[in-house]
């Protein structure tokens, strides 16, 4: 006799499928990309209430996704490569992230319910699930023995969603679609359809750049992209805007110097990395691609101008662009980036919609806090304390006098560790945020929240980063965002005249890299014994599980100490600039200030 559901679920199809499988359920929000979920599925989240877990062939519920876009590829690498993937996705809210990932891993992923699927899906539930249509109505039925009696009620309430059509094309756009400029556009353009019909989205927008994430041809420790970006360079695919890449494994012309990060305790030889990543690099360039690496090409690769949209893998850049610059950038799906940067198009959802970047709260920092603003890391402290608190809601910013270009690229790291969506209005610096009123998009609403940040939350969030006791330091890792020639200045004179005890990493891309060197800022610092790593990711090391957890790291950024933690990564401090900077000289991390 066939088992009867003891609760049936009505929620929205992002992306269609059919499937049945067991629950693994969480509370909080996860990211696919492969330093929070290995490629053979296990959870390496530091402090998640799954780490450990694995959930391989499980039908995933939980928040949304958090930290990075590259997400989209991992899904996709775990459920069509390695064959580690969830069944489905549930969602409280299916993240673009997780949409466009969906739809190459070739998963059905829903949300939209009335009620908390986080709460009414027990893990080692059977979940059945009927998502016929992007848009339309997913019943998500669940079978669970011995189920408490108020989970017997069916759920009687049906989500709104949308009708799948309500993407219209230009007659050029559905000349791609139907295959009239090539196999490659044709491709591309199905799975950008598909992605756009997920999010409701209803025209595409016009992209005027593209940053796509790099990778290298292994089955574990990848982003993902390498099997697609093979696929796309066969079919003779070219990108059509000009096209940027992500920091990647080592730099090409520096694999067989002893001092940089990928000779320290690794796994694979430097020799046999960089033969990994040369082809990904090679199909890329095929493709048209700039393979010059870095996280901020928006300081000089690819400047966005007010109101134009542009497409993105860093959400670094997203944050950054939205907010200084007022040009309209979301955290995309890694794998749409591609599909955007060959076809010219996105469709437009997120931050590309006015609606969507009007404030809806508002952080007053308290005229005692300024002075206190001395260093770089002092900024990374402010956008993680705001961060954290508007999580998914656009935060309004008060208070702020001035920022540099590197202190806004500080302060616009906080959204892949803490903020959901990457927009930031920060009152008279932002484009659109010239006023309060500018910010909410006309009047302040009488019921806005209001948060006063002061000392002791800067204080708060240095130490909420508390990973280890051990204080004696094996390396400390300085640019992440990548350092910009103005920081080479900065930490020439911090290095003046001092020697390193331990491994200091100062990280930047090829094209700084070369100005700071042309301007003598690169021999300056490494007399200290500090070295200068260029168009390398920090957290793109491949490391054995057991040696990369015995390692201690000082650390000035928040993505790093967050996103590169948990199983098979060092453990870090994070703290101001000029902390890590005397960890390295002294080999023991001890805070200045903030203690």
């Amino acid at each position: 006799m066939e088992q009867k559901a003891t609760q049936t679920l009505h929620g929205i199809t992002r992306v269609e499928g059919a499937v049945t499988g067991e629950a693994l359920v969480t509370t909080e929000k996860l990211s696919h990309l492969f330093n929070a979920i290995s490629n053979d599925g296990v959870i390496r989240m530091n402090g998640h209430p799954l780490m450990g877990e694995s959930y391989a062939d499980k039908i995933i519920v939980y928040d949304t996704d958090i930290f990075s876009t590259g997400g989209a590829w991992g899904l996709y690498f775990k459920c069509r490569i390695t064959g580690k993937g969830p069944k489905a996705l549930i969602c409280r809210n299916v993240h673009p992230i997780s949409v466009g990932g969906a739809v190459d891993a070739g998963i059905p992923a829903v949300d939209g319910f009335a009620l908390d699927p986080c709460l009414e899906i027990k893990t080692g539930d059977r979940v059945k699930i009927t998502a016929p249509e992007a848009g339309g109505e997913a019943i998500v039925e669940v079978f669970s023995e011995g189920a408490a009696s108020d989970r017997a009620t069916p759920e009687k309430i049906r989500a709104n969603g949308w009708k799948k059509d309500c993407l219209k094309l230009t007659p050029h756009e559905e000349e791609m679609l139907a295959g009239g400029h090539g196999k490659a556009k044709q491709v591309a353009m199905e799975r950008l359809v598909k992605f756009g019909q997920g999010m409701g989205s209803t025209k595409m927008a016009r992209i005027c750049s593209a940053h796509v994430f790099s990778d290298w041809e292994r089955r574990d420790l990848v982003i993902g992209a390498w099997p697609i970006f093979k696929e796309f360079a066969e079919m003779g695919a070219k990108v059509v805007m000009p096209t940027t890449v992500e920091s990647t494994f080592m730099a090409d012309e520096l694999v067989d110097d002893p001092g940089m990060p990928w000779h320290y305790k690794t796994r694979t030889s430097a020799r046999d990395v960089y033969d990994a990543m040369k082809p990904v690099h090679d199909n890329l360039q095929l493709m048209g691609a700039h393979v010059i690496p870095t996280c901020i090409p928006y300081m000089h690769m690819s400047v966005a101008r007010f109101g134009e949209c542009h497409v993105t893998s860093e959400s670094n850049h997203a944050a950054y662009t939205n907010t200084m610059l007022g040009a309209r950038v979301n955290r995309d799906p890694a794998n749409m980036v591609l599909y955007a940067a060959i076809t010219g198009v996105m469709p437009e959802y997120g931050m590309h919609l006015t609606e969507n970047r009007k404030g809806q709260m508002l952080f007053e920092v308290a005229p005692e806090v300024l002075p206190e603003l001395q260093d770089v890391g002092d900024f990374v402290a402010l956008g993680g304390a705001i961060g954290f608190r508007a999580v998914d809601r656009v935060p309004v910013v008060a208070g702020l006098e001035h920022m540099t270009n590197e202190q806004a690229k500080a302060f616009c790291a906080c959204v892949s560790p803490a903020l959901t969506y990457p927009m930031i209005h920060i009152v008279g610096i932002t484009p659109e945020a010239q006023t309060l009123e500018d910010a909410f998009g006309g009047d302040i609403p009488d019921d806005v929240e209001r948060i006063q940040i002061g000392k002791a939350d800067l204080h708060a969030l240095y130490h909420s980063i508390n990973q280890t006791e051990n204080r004696e330091i094996d390396v400390a890792v300085v640019g992440c965002p990548f350092l910009t020639l103005e920081e080479f200045v900065e930490l020439a004179d911090l290095l003046e005249g001092r020697t390193v005890k331990k491994r200091l990493w100062l990280y930047t891309d090829y094209i700084e890299y070369s100005a700071a060197k042309k301007a003598g800022l690169v021999k300056a610092v490494e007399k200290s014994g500090a070295r200068v790593v260029h168009s390398c990711c920090p957290g793109m090391i491949d490391r054995d599980f057991e040696t990369a957890e015995s390692l201690t790291y000082a650390t000035d950024s928040l993505k790093m100490a967050t996103l590169g933690a948990g199983i098979g990564f060092p453990r870090n401090w994070l703290g101001t600039r000029r902390d890590v900077v005397n960890a390295a000289i002294t080999g023991r991390f001890e805070r200045s200030r903030w203690r």
